[in-house]
């Protein structure tokens, strides 16, 4: 992914662009990873001083981008340009797959615009990315990314259990894929 111009890298939906994302986003990233609703069923803890968020923007976010395994976009409303969550697709090119994640700000919940970066990540993993699986887990409990999961096209697979140990206890979670034939890249 490192050799696309950077004009391949920004998607545009009709309510939001989904692009590279700068250190300049820390205090817009800081305003929503510090919200315990929001990172209730994140695999982190809510950030808890901006330094958090330089950390997450340095050891996470551009990692993907210096190691060319992944994509990870800033969503941005297009109405205010406020950065308002992140999107990414984390590559295992081998097997032409990747996982999708994702997290917005409370305030932008329940208005599809999650639904709308999903699409368009997906979309961006087939065309661009030539993969040919996209999944996706959330905890049994989160309704709401389920219900994102399953309006961005993906099939509910099954509940793996026990599947991931965090914030000191197991969850079970769902998992979701899309997947298109190798036909369909050819």
């Amino acid at each position: 992914m490192r050799d696309l111009p950077e004009q391949f890298l920004t998607l545009q939906t009709p309510r939001l662009i989904l692009r590279k994302i700068t250190i300049e986003d820390a205090e817009d990233i800081f305003a929503y990873a510090s919200d315990p609703q929001v990172t209730t069923y994140t695999l982190w803890d809510a950030h808890q001083s901006i330094k958090d968020t330089y950390e997450y923007l340095n050891n996470v976010a551009f990692a993907i981008y210096r190691s060319g395994k992944g994509m990870k976009w800033g969503i941005v409303e297009k109405e205010s340009g406020k950065l308002i969550g992140t999107c990414s697709l984390h590559n295992t090119p081998i097997h032409r797959r990747a996982e999708l994640g994702y997290v917005i700000a409370r305030e932008y919940w329940g208005q599809g615009l999650m639904t709308e970066a999903a699409q368009a990540a997906i979309t961006f993993g087939f065309h661009v990315m030539h993969l040919l699986r996209i999944q996706a887990y959330c905890a049994v409990d989160n309704i709401g990314s389920a219900r994102v999961l399953e309006k961005s096209g993906m099939q509910f697979e099954g509940i793996l259990h026990n599947y991931v140990f965090t914030k000191n206890r197991p969850w079970d979670v769902k998992m979701y894929a899309i997947t298109r034939s190798p036909d369909f890249l050819l």
